[in-house]
């Protein structure tokens, strides 16, 4: 009688268990997986959503503007001047004089192909940080995606050690109405049914954070279900060179600071001016009128004093680019190695763990059998139950890691497609 009192008490132990198994597997925030859903489509998504588009736009302005200067025949913005002189609160003897002029800046040899220069460097240094911000954007979406698979991964097994907890529990319940188990197995199968209780919140606290963090960046509950068959080995673009664009971005911008210098090195401090100019005047009031035009070249004398901050600040900030560039070309060579290092660790890992795992499961088949038969006690098979959930994990872990490794090693070399 007191065995089945045990047993039913079990019974309504587990059972709800098992129910709150299925509930948080099925009521929790979830990502869901759409075929017809790229990666491509998820990052043009997240580019109308991107902050650099701001700066972006603000780049477009920019090149514009050096576009439209370079394309005007003057220099410098042209002026009209109006003047009038009379002798009415002098000697008021009929003084009359009334001049206008117009002053036209003129380029300098070699400043304005400097100047179509520079603009059409601005458009490149814009069109490479156009592709730097794609780049940036796919390489975070990819991550993103890798992490909700590798937190599903870890949840999935999570349920699956819980459902193997379970059926365990429900099998010694047997073995203990029968009399064939003492009742403290009961309390050891409980206590590991509620350690992977805890590893399933675990889990899912996981798979959360991950899909909240997609779901903010991208705005979309959805995601494309086809991410790890993008990054097979068939995928690897290891031995190809690629152009990576943040080192693409550095050269534009050096480009750009040399037209930039080039322009200051041709340009005065202030332009020379051409001035067309009419005249009429008058000296008394019984003289006529006199119509006359006038044509004046104005220049800039000692013009190099004055010019030399500008040019040595354009020069400046030229070396500074360069600085720089030489900079990210060092860390782009640093994570290269990085992402070759990480795949070559993952090749090597992975036979590993897979015969990890057929001995950890050829083990806890023999473990299973030699208790079923009484040659071992409760405490060893969960010892070697443990080691197959851990060998299992680490299989699934480490096969979608070699895949986001392959991931990024592209996105480094600067692979724009899976």
């Amino acid at each position: 009688m007191l065995k089945r009192l045990f047993l039913c008490f079990m019974v309504l132990v587990i059972y709800p268990l098992g129910l709150w198994a299925q509930e948080a597997h099925e009521g929790e925030f979830r990502i869901k997986a759409d075929n017809a859903l790229s990666i491509e489509e998820v990052v043009s998504l997240t580019l109308s959503r991107s902050p650099d588009k701001i700066l972006l736009k603000a780049k477009e302005k920019n090149t514009k503007a050096y576009t439209s200067r370079a394309a005007s025949f003057f220099a410098a913005t042209p002026e009209i001047s109006l003047r009038h002189q009379n002798d009415s609160l002098g000697a008021d003897q009929g003084l009359r004089e009334w001049e206008s002029s117009l002053d036209l800046p003129l380029w300098m040899p070699g400043q304005r192909s400097a100047s179509k220069q520079k603009a059409r460097m601005s458009e490149k240094e814009t069109r490479a940080y156009e592709q730097l911000v794609i780049w940036q954007v796919r390489g975070e979406i990819v991550e993103l995606l890798w992490q909700i698979k590798l937190a599903q991964s870890d949840l999935d097994q999570s349920h699956q050690n819980l459902e193997m907890a379970l059926a365990l529990e429900k099998d010694l319940l047997r073995k203990i109405a029968a009399g064939n188990l003492p009742k403290r197995a009961g309390l050891l199968s409980r206590k590991e049914v509620m350690s992977r209780k805890m590893q399933v919140i675990e889990a899912e606290r996981e798979y959360i954070h991950s899909a909240k963090q997609y779901e903010a960046i991208t705005g979309l509950k959805r995601m494309p279900a086809n991410v790890t068959a993008n990054f097979s080995e068939d995928f690897l673009h290891k031995n190809e060179t690629y152009m990576s664009p943040t080192i693409a971005l550095a050269d534009a911008n050096v480009a750009f600071l040399q037209a930039a210098y080039r322009e200051k090195s041709r340009e005065w401090n202030v332009a020379p001016r051409l001035s067309l100019g009419v005249r009429r005047e008058k000296s008394s009031y019984l003289d006529r009128n006199i119509d006359s035009v006038s044509l004046g070249l104005s220049m800039p004398l000692g013009s190099g004093a004055h010019m030399a901050p500008r040019r040595a600040a354009a020069g400046m900030a030229l070396a500074e680019a360069e600085r720089q560039r030489e900079i990210i070309k060092r860390e782009h060579r640093l994570h290269l190695h990085e992402a070759e290092h990480e795949l070559e660790v993952c090749e090597s890992q992975l036979p590993l763990t897979e015969n990890h795992y057929d001995l950890a499961a050829e083990n806890l088949r023999l473990s299973q059998k030699a208790f079923d038969l009484g040659e071992s006690d409760l405490r060893d098979l969960l010892i070697v139950r443990e080691q197959f959930y851990q060998s299992s994990s680490q299989k699934i872990q480490k096969n979608i890691e070699c895949k986001r490794a392959i991931a990024r090693h592209n996105q480094i070399k600067g692979v724009m497609q899976p």
